[in-house]
């Protein structure tokens, strides 16, 4: 056991990833379309708000599925990162005691878990977490294809393909350079990439057809143009628009930037550990470097897309650190202000916080209260409405520090069923049914209450002071 605590000190800071609901948005996004899956019975659509829906891949649904049955909406939608976070501190644990030493390998999970956003990505419902896994299972068993057994290329291709299945064809586009940059500069290694590719290749194929193949017999046009042309050559080129960011475009300061705080303070050892410069560190060095210069290009830039590009320089930082191994009593020390910060923060931002004259509200708390309230008394033939909840100019902010309105697609994933998202009032009073009405706290107003004609009555659900709950009455005959 003594060998192996350090993989359990580094899984401290993910404890208490069910202390807060979930975020908005893409928390909200996955977490809402796994659970209409499972209403459905769905294994191959993904749905959301009774819609097919196209944005990611099957893999991420397929473990939140049964997470969720299992575990329900507190425990469950946050495992499967938890999970996966977990096995990429065992990967790389195992591959380090292989190839490079056991100090190395005592080191590398504490360098993960202790790199924010490792534990921030593992701590949250993302696609990231389960690509991080494939990718490092991808690249760590290719480099033992080429200095052991090469039927570890089959594995490779396992690996390729259940990142295809998490994140997209992208895994392709991360792969490939890396094999190609190895070949040219390690020629000693270049016998080894003969052999088990066609195997290889085919097992790649059988693990994306489970989903690609019967996704695209059900979809066929929708889904070429929906999920590949818009939502993966689109997002790379530009097309998703809410993933850009234009001041950065085509430089390396942003993912630099990220890494530098994201991989803290781990990320300071980076430059000695850099020099290294036999075979497996110009590969270790290759795969990093790839991840970041591919998302950099891409002008879709969000923080967590540079995940896969820390095991690498986790590796790399671990074979320049004592040769003595940590220590447990510092390590524990360190796990432990980690958590704390870590369930400090993410509670925070979900419950708000009060410290004399500064005051920061909270902002999913007091809605998923009152989304839980709608799901526990309206009827099942009721209507339920999300009115105007992304940000507009027709209503003027709360005063005080707040962030951006966006709409909740977290709300779904609460309320357990489909609703009506609007930002017109004419559609709410067209319902026939009682309806449920969810807002901010200035969306509705005397004018909206006149047109009601009587129909509307306000619910209170304490806290209210961002948000609002109204019954809107059926129409009589």
């Amino acid at each position: 056991m003594r060998r192996y605590w350090t993989f359990l000190v580094a899984l401290i800071p993910l404890l208490g990833w069910w202390t807060t609901g979930l975020f908005d948005l893409d928390e909200g996004f996955y977490a809402a379309i796994a659970a209409e899956m499972n209403r459905r019975g769905a294994w191959i659509t993904t749905y959301f708000n009774g819609k097919p829906w196209f944005e990611k891949p099957i893999l991420t649904y397929w473990a939140l599925k049964p997470a969720l049955m299992i575990f329900g909406d507190t425990l469950g939608p946050r495992l499967p990162s938890v999970f996966a976070t977990a096995g990429l501190f065992a990967l790389c644990a195992w591959f380090a005691r292989r190839r490079m030493s056991e100090s190395a390998a005592r080191w590398t999970p504490l360098i993960l878990g202790s790199s924010l956003l490792v534990v921030g990505a593992g701590r949250m419902v993302l696609t990231d977490p389960l690509l991080d896994l494939a990718m490092a299972g991808a690249f760590l068993t290719f480099w033992e294809s080429l200095v052991g057994d090469r039927r570890w290329r089959v594995v490779t291709a396992v690996c390729l393909g259940l990142g295809a299945l998490a994140k997209g064809p992208v895994v392709g586009a991360l792969f490939l350079p890396v094999a190609g940059w190895t070949y040219w500069k390690s020629p000693n290694l270049r016998p080894a990439f003969r052999g088990w590719w066609l195997v290889g290749s085919a097992a790649f194929l059988l693990v994306i057809a489970t989903w690609y193949l019967p996704a695209y017999e059900a979809h066929k046009r929708d889904f070429v143009q929906k999920f590949l042309v818009e939502q993966n050559l689109g997002r790379f080129s530009g097309g998703d628009t809410a993933h850009n960011v234009p001041f950065l475009k085509g430089g390396f300061a942003f993912y630099l930037l990220v890494l530098l705080v994201g991989f803290a303070p781990w990320s300071l050892r980076v430059p000695q550990a850099w020099k290294a410069d036999d075979d497996l560190a110009r590969y270790l060095k290759a795969w990093a470097l790839t991840i970041v210069i591919f998302f950099t290009i891409s002008t879709a830039k969000l923080i967590h897309y540079v995940l896969p590009a820390i095991p690498p320089l986790a590796l790399l930082v671990a074979t320049s650190l004592p040769a003595e191994g940590p220590r447990l009593k510092p390590s524990l020390v360190r796990a432990g202000i980690f958590c704390l910060v870590a369930n400090l923060g993410f509670g925070i931002y979900y419950y708000g916080i009060a410290l004399g004259p500064l005051r920061l509200p909270g902002f999913h708390a007091e809605v998923h209260g009152i989304a839980r309230y709608v799901h526990d008394h309206a009827a099942a033939g009721d209507e339920v409405v999300m009115y105007a909840l992304p940000k507009s100019k027709r209503f003027p902010p709360k005063p005080g520090l707040r962030l951006q309105e966006t709409s909740h697609p977290s709300l779904l994933f609460y309320l357990d069923r489909t609703a009506l998202e609007t930002k017109e009032w004419s559609n709410v009073l067209a319902e026939t049914r009682p309806t449920w009405i969810i807002t901010r706290w200035n969306r509705i107003g005397p004018e909206e209450v006149a047109a009601a004609k009587g129909r509307l009555h306000e619910i209170e659900v304490p806290p209210h002071e961002l948000y609002r709950l109204y019954k809107l009455d059926a129409p009589k005959e």
